[in-house]
């Protein structure tokens, strides 16, 4: 007896794999003094997300020190926060409208409140650097660091 219909005794199709190409998130920020705490918030959640659960507390800490380097010493109105995931690689980049380079300071003298952030920053990463800014030009540059978390393809999006 033909049927029209194909049989139900056929193993399931294999799942597709996932992509090799890096996960981006990005978010836009006005620049301001809550700029840090909703940037820091912003990448808590991405690695929440994907399950790097262990890089939250070093990446929202150096994420708030980046943030706020720039609404500190940026220009503009606007920062941007890019988060790209290339596992086991985590990058945080921010881009403000200054085209002046930051540097790591040694360490001040005394009490002084400024000065530690990049030094900070570049002791807890796997590496940080600047980045070229924006195609359209509303940002000048980009400040990132790098952190390596575990590979697992079930902690993708």
């Amino acid at each position: 007896m033909d049927s029209d219909h194909e049989s139900d005794d056929r193993p399931p199709p294999r799942p597709p794999v996932p992509p090799k190409d890096p996960y981006v998130y990005t978010l836009q920020s006005s620049r301001q003094a809550t700029s840090a705490k909703v940037c820091r918030d912003f990448v808590a959640c991405v690695l929440n997300s994907v399950g790097q659960e262990e890089l939250v507390e070093v990446a929202t800490l150096c994420t708030s020190e980046l943030a706020t380097n720039a609404f500190l010493h940026a220009e503009g109105d606007s920062v941007m926060l890019r988060v790209v995931i290339e596992s086991p690689r985590f990058r945080v980049l921010v881009y403000d409208a200054s085209a002046e380079l930051p540097t790591v300071a040694r360490l001040p003298g005394g009490d002084r409140l400024y000065g530690r952030g990049l030094g900070l920053v570049a002791a807890l990463v796997d590496g940080w650097g600047t980045a070229e800014g924006d195609a359209g030009g509303t940002y000048a540059k980009g400040v990132w660091f790098e952190l390596v978390g575990t590979e697992e393809d079930e902690g993708r999006p």
